[in-house]
């Protein structure tokens, strides 16, 4: 499975992702949810996710053409799939990631967010069958978190810019 991450040092916009041209192309965006300890939040797919069900990943979701921006998609994502009273600071977008899964090649926007309180709910119980908070450690060596998750995660630790105070 072919993967890459692109670091950016500047919000996503529509030309950075002209570069990209695959069949059966999706956008998406993504959040890497940490708390002040550094543990990663991440959702365990349900039985009616599109794919990867059982498996463990950081929290997003397909743009839609009501999102006025990927900050806003994300914003949405975040709702739909945790509510609305948790509390994350949400980045600019830190890069691009694209991966092909199943018959969709996905190009998807990251953002990193940092977890400042409040309830975390199960708002889409049939595509999310709970959430978990994961150390560095405890997330890139479970044989439950995606392949995909765990590259990704390998990649926004090295970013120098994203403050985890």
């Amino acid at each position: 499975m072919y993967m890459e991450f692109y670091k950016l040092n500047h919000e996503v916009n529509k030309k950075d992702l002209e570069r990209f041209s695959y069949p059966n192309q999706e956008l998406g965006v993504i959040i890497h949810v940490e708390n002040e300890k550094g543990e990663i939040l991440l959702q365990q797919r349900g039985p009616n996710s599109r794919d990867e069900n059982g498996m463990f990943e950081d929290i997003g979701g397909k743009i839609e053409e009501s999102d006025a921006t990927f900050k806003d998609a994300i914003k949405r994502e975040l709702i739909e799939e945790i509510g609305d009273k948790a509390q994350i600071e949400i980045s600019r977008s830190i890069g691009i990631f694209h991966i092909p899964k199943k018959d969709v090649y996905w190009v998807m926007v990251i953002y990193f967010g940092l977890y400042k309180g409040g309830d975390i709910k199960v708002m889409e119980p049939e595509k999310c069958l709970g959430y978990k908070w994961f150390s560095l450690e405890q997330a890139l060596s479970s044989p439950k978190v995606t392949n995909s998750c765990k590259f990704l995660i390998q990649n926004i630790c090295q970013l120098e810019e994203i403050k985890r105070d």
